[in-house]
């Protein structure tokens, strides 16, 4: 079995500042018809930490995106399609009441100077 070989440059770990205490979020009806317990992976959104960095930086805090990209260590191209892949997905959420979890991603934690 031969293994592709990614192209062009590896992806550094991009700057977040906390991990988020809540992982899960799921529309009431879900609990109510207990589905959860059931196969509901195609229902499930998987936001990285990055994506929810992304949209913290912007939306929440109001940074512009060339602000954003500095906070992240990134480009802003790089950030603007960070941003837009979590747009996506929490409009993807919210619209058609899929559950959405945040994990994963390529990051690390900023270091606070003391």
């Amino acid at each position: 079995m031969r293994f592709r070989r990614r192209k062009g440059r590896p992806t550094i770990p991009r700057i977040i500042s906390e991990e988020p205490k809540i992982k899960v979020f799921m529309p009431l009806d879900e609990i109510n018809n207990d589905l959860i317990n059931q196969g509901h992976e195609n229902n499930t959104l998987k936001l990285t930490l990055e994506e929810l960095e992304s949209i913290r930086l912007v939306d929440y805090l109001g940074y512009s995106q060339e602000e954003g990209a500095m906070a992240m260590g990134v480009s802003r191209r790089v950030f603007w399609n960070i941003l837009k892949s979590a747009r996506a997905k929490i409009s993807d959420f919210l619209i058609n009441g899929k559950i959405l979890r945040i994990e994963g991603g390529n990051y690390r934690i900023r270091e606070c100077d003391k």
